[in-house]
């Protein structure tokens, strides 16, 4: 009889143990520095030079602002210049004290130059103003850089990546400023990279994150872990989304880990119109993914854990697996001896 009950309860907690998070880090939201209104300033900011399409005087204007912005945080900055169909592009990139961050943060900050889904269609060649669509995702990374702490900052680079939004437009692919930012990566910097993190349309006022399809599980589950365990869940939601081209994709065709938290299934109802303005985005959305960030980068800045394409590596296997194992033992133990 004691051994069929120790077996009924060993396969209960084993039902049970899909139920229990696989990451459980110690909550400390009433600590973490992420502030969604000056996020939200940044956002506004970049607005202010209005639609920022690659190559436009605009953009220009927008990309000397971040890059002052960076600066005054105490990042060294450089542009990584390209040229794409006669336009010349830039990728922002930021490091503080070290030029092998294992840890690469990035976002788009172009915007589209084409409004073509636009319910007018008088509106359709206008560029857009795209304060959740480029805007947001480059607000989240300037505020990450005001506020992270020194010992953080050096396993991180913050990368804003240019000519992403205009694919379709006179011949122009998609995603082209992270794809020239890979492929000037050799071998040993794509092996070192633990993780790259992708913001894309995070600021919507009624923001649900979906998880992307092509991202990193094992990586994604960490972050929506963390989302959960600061009571974030209803916005980063266990619910499968698309796969979505966007730039976090060059990364995972390196075999670099790479997570896209994007607003998507569906997009915003106003992506790629006149109406991506910032009166469609919040503070609070930024600022909870914001935190949810700053909290994954607070732990894992200083971890020995990595991540691989398909699953977890051993060591992330015995981050995640180690306190539901040790429930099921102590438990058992427990059992054997009220039973004898």
């Amino acid at each position: 009889m004691t051994s069929l009950r120790l077996t009924t309860l060993v396969i209960v907690v084993l039902i049970m143990l899909p139920s229990i998070p696989l990451f459980v880090p110690p909550v400390r939201s009433s600590s973490l520095l992420f502030d969604g209104d000056s996020a939200f300033e940044y956002l506004d900011k970049q607005c202010a030079f209005g639609p920022r399409p690659p190559g436009s005087t605009n953009l220009s204007e927008c990309r000397s602002f971040i890059v002052s912005t960076l600066r005054e945080s105490g990042w060294s900055v450089h542009l990584q210049n390209f040229t794409y169909r006669g336009t010349n592009c830039a990728n922002i990139i930021a490091t503080y004290g070290s030029e092998n961050a294992t840890t690469i943060l990035g976002a788009h900050y172009d915007t589209r130059p084409v409004a073509d889904r636009d319910s007018d269609p008088a509106n359709r060649t206008r560029p857009i103003l795209g304060a959740n669509d480029g805007a947001s995702g480059s607000a989240v990374l300037l505020e990450l850089a005001r506020v992270l702490p020194a010992e953080t900052r050096t396993d991180i680079e913050l990368v804003f990546f240019d000519a992403e939004d205009s694919g379709g437009v006179d011949g122009w692919d998609w995603i082209v400023g992270s794809d020239y930012y890979v492929t000037t990566l050799d071998n040993q910097r794509r092996q070192s990279v633990r993780a790259m993190i992708l913001l894309d349309m995070v600021g919507d006022a009624s923001l649900i994150l979906r998880r992307e399809q092509r991202s990193t599980v094992a990586l994604q589950n960490m972050v929506w872990s963390i989302a959960s365990d600061l009571g974030y869940g209803h916005i980063f939601v266990n619910e499968t989304g698309a796969a979505i081209i966007d730039d976090h994709n060059p990364f995972i065709d390196a075999g670099v880990p790479a997570l896209d938290i994007i607003h998507h299934a569906p997009f915003p109802w106003y992506w790629h119109t006149l109406e991506d303005t910032p009166d469609k985005c919040s503070a609070s959305s930024l600022e909870v993914v914001g935190r949810v960030l700053e909290e994954f980068l607070l732990q894992f800045s200083g971890s020995s854990i990595t991540f691989t394409q398909g699953s977890p590596t051993l060591s992330s296997l015995v981050v995640f697996l180690l306190p539901p194992i040790l429930i099921v033992v102590v438990v058992s133990m427990w059992w054997l001896r009220r039973e004898h």
